[in-house]
C-alpha cells in the first residue's frame, strides 16, 4: 500500500511539473517597431504617419507652409503682417492668429487660390493639437 501511495504521489508530482512548465515563462512586453529611418525620404505623406509618429514642424509643417503659404507670408513685409517662414513665426501665427480657421474657410480661403489638401490641413491641425512640436 505504501508503494502504491508513493507511486501516486510521484505521478501527481510529475504531472503537475509537466503541466506547469509552460507557465513558468513570463511573457516579455513588446514595443512596436519605429520607423525613424533617415534613409526614408517619403515626402508624399505630409500628415502624421499611421505608425504613431507625431507631426512636427520639421517633418511636415515646414514643407506644407513653404509650398502653400510662404509666397505671401514671409520676409520683412509678410501679407497681413503674418509671417509663416520659420518655426517660431508659424507657431505664433497659428497659436495667436486665425491660421487654423482660415485654412478651412471656403469663403475666404488660405491660400487664396483655394484650400490646400485635406491631408495638409489635417497635418497642421495635428501639429497644433500635438503641442507645436519642432
Amino acid at each position: 500500500m505504501k508503494k502504491l501511495s508513493l507511486l501516486i504521489l510521484l505521478s501527481t508530482f510529475l504531472f503537475c511539473l509537466a503541466c506547469s512548465e509552460g507557465e513558468l515563462e513570463t511573457p516579455q512586453p513588446t514595443t512596436p517597431p519605429t520607423t525613424n529611418d533617415p534613409m526614408d525620404d517619403d515626402d508624399d505623406d505630409q500628415s502624421d504617419d499611421m505608425d504613431g509618429d507625431a507631426v512636427t514642424y520639421t517633418n511636415s509643417v515646414s514643407t506644407i507652409l513653404a509650398s502653400n503659404c510662404n509666397s505671401c507670408h514671409n520676409g520683412a513685409n509678410p501679407s497681413g503682417g503674418l509671417s509663416l517662414d520659420s518655426y517660431t513665426a508659424a507657431k505664433n501665427g497659428t497659436q495667436n492668429g486665425n491660421v487654423l480657421s482660415r485654412i478651412r474657410d471656403v469663403n475666404n480661403p488660405m491660400p487664396q487660390a483655394g484650400l490646400m489638401s485635406e491631408e495638409n490641413i489635417k497635418a497642421i491641425e495635428d501639429w497644433a493639437e500635438g503641442g507645436f512640436l519642432e
